[in-house]
C-alpha cells in the first residue's frame, strides 16, 4: 500500500515555511501600515504570534490593497514578523472598489474575531487532548494563567457575578472604586471578552485595563 504523500509548503520565507495561498514574499521594510488602522496588538499577542508563526510557519499572508498600499489584513503579523527577526514575509494584494469598503474591511478584521465567544467545554477538551500528546498549548494562543483562570473560573473579572442567575435578570453594574457603570448582560459580558482577549484573563491585568478604558 502506498503511503500517503508529505504536504509540501507553497515556499519558503527567511526560512519558515510558506502554506498559505500569496501573491509574493515581500521585504518587511517595503509594507506599509495603515496610519488610520484603530486595531492594536499588544506585546504579548505579538509574542504569541510570533511563536505560532515560527512553529506552523505562514498560515495567513499579509493583505495589502493595491488602491492605496496599505496594509489592509496583517498589522499583528508583520510586528510577529519583526519579532522573528525575518525580513520576508508573504503579501495577498487585493482590489477595493472605494476607499470605504477597503476601511471597513481594515476595521471588520480584528471586530469579527471579536464577536465569536468560547465553548468552554469544548475548548477544555481540546487543550486535554494537546496535554495527552505532549503538545505545547502555548500554540493555541493561551498560556497556562490563561487556561487556568479560564476553565477554572479562578479570578473573575470586576463585576462578574458568582451567581450565574443573576447575570440573566437583567444590567450588570460594573464598580471600580468610586465609580459605577450599568450595562446591559449582553454588552457586558460582549466588552468583558474583549478586553480578556486583549490581555489575558489575569484579575488584575483585565482590571487595570478596564480603568483604562472608562478613564478612571
Amino acid at each position: 500500500m502506498s503511503k500517503a504523500a508529505t504536504p509540501k509548503a507553497k515556499g519558503l520565507a527567511d526560512g519558515i515555511e510558506v502554506w498559505c495561498s500569496f501573491d509574493k514574499l515581500v521585504p518587511i521594510e517595503d509594507l506599509k501600515p495603515n496610519p488610520r488602522n484603530p486595531n492594536t496588538h499588544p506585546a504579548r499577542q505579538v509574542e504569541l504570534l510570533a511563536k505560532n508563526v515560527r512553529y506552523f510557519g505562514w498560515r495567513h499572508p499579509i493583505t495589502v490593497s493595491n488602491r492605496s498600499g496599505f496594509i489592509v489584513a496583517g498589522h499583528g503579523r508583520l510586528e510577529a514578523a519583526r519579532e522573528l527577526g525575518v525580513q520576508l514575509v508573504p503579501v495577498d494584494y487585493q482590489d477595493f472598489a472605494s476607499d470605504n469598503d477597503e476601511m471597513a474591511v481594515l476595521v471588520a478584521d480584528n471586530r469579527l474575531a471579536e464577536l465569536a465567544s468560547l465553548d468552554l467545554n469544548s475548548l477544555e477538551g481540546i487543550i486535554d487532548e494537546l496535554r495527552v500528546a505532549d503538545f505545547d498549548t502555548l500554540l493555541t494562543g493561551f498560556d497556562e494563567t490563561d487556561l487556568a483562570s479560564l476553565l477554572q473560573g479562578d479570578d473573575a473579572a470586576p463585576g462578574d457575578d458568582d451567581d450565574d442567575d443573576e447575570l440573566d435578570k437583567g444590567d450588570v453594574t460594573i464598580v471600580l472604586g468610586l465609580y459605577r457603570f450599568k450595562l446591559t448582560q449582553e454588552d457586558y459580558l460582549a466588552w468583558i471578552d474583549r478586553v480578556k482577549q486583549d490581555v489575558g484573563f489575569d484579575k488584575q491585568a483585565v482590571t487595570k485595563e478596564l480603568r483604562r478604558r472608562l478613564g478612571v
